[in-house]
């Protein structure tokens, strides 16, 4: 007797690895999916490096996962790119350490979150009190930088984002 096991398929995985784990695979599966599917991912991110994922961020006009029809916010879709492209750390860095663009520090602070897991360098951002659109469960809503970072900081789940365990605060 033969058990039918099926066919499980990742599509756009990444050749970059993570602890052993391929960084596109640092994000759900369901969120990938819906965000391979999106039209704003197949006509902006397909070419998108390092350097040019600035000219997307500069567009972001507020910081979501889903819209209310299933469709993945721009913020979302360059997240996961970020997460498939594994930058080096001085260009998050530098991600970071820009204030013009309030938007792109958000998606590196949830990069860092995500990935590198890094407490100090969150901590280092709670005093940026600018402010920023945020779409989550369904509704709009105005916060700031620091606030975003508290929560990353203190909590389990960012717009639908399962984030990891990152240990004990020293």
């Amino acid at each position: 007797m033969s058990v039918n096991r099926g066919i499980i398929v990742d599509r756009e995985l990444s050749s970059r690895k993570h602890k052993g784990v391929n960084s596109t695979e640092l994000a759900e599966k369901i969120v990938r999916e819906r965000v391979f599917d999106s039209l704003y991912w197949k006509l902006n991110c397909f070419n998108v490096n390092a350097a040019t994922i600035l000219n997307r961020c500069v567009e972001l006009r507020c910081v979501g996962s889903f819209e209310q029809s299933g469709r993945p916010f721009p913020f979302l879709c360059l997240f996961v790119k970020l997460i498939q492209m594994l930058p080096p750390s001085e260009i998050i860095e530098f991600y970071l350490q820009q204030h013009e663009f309030k938007y792109l520090k958000v998606l590196a602070l949830l990069y860092v979150r995500i990935v590198e897991r890094d407490q100090d360098t969150l901590r280092q951002h709670l005093s940026d009190y600018r402010k920023i659109i945020l779409f989550e469960n369904g509704a709009w809503s105005l916060t700031t930088v620091d606030v975003i970072v508290d929560r990353l900081l203190t909590e389990d789940f960012f717009i639908g984002l399962t984030l990891p365990f990152m240990g004990a605060s020293e």
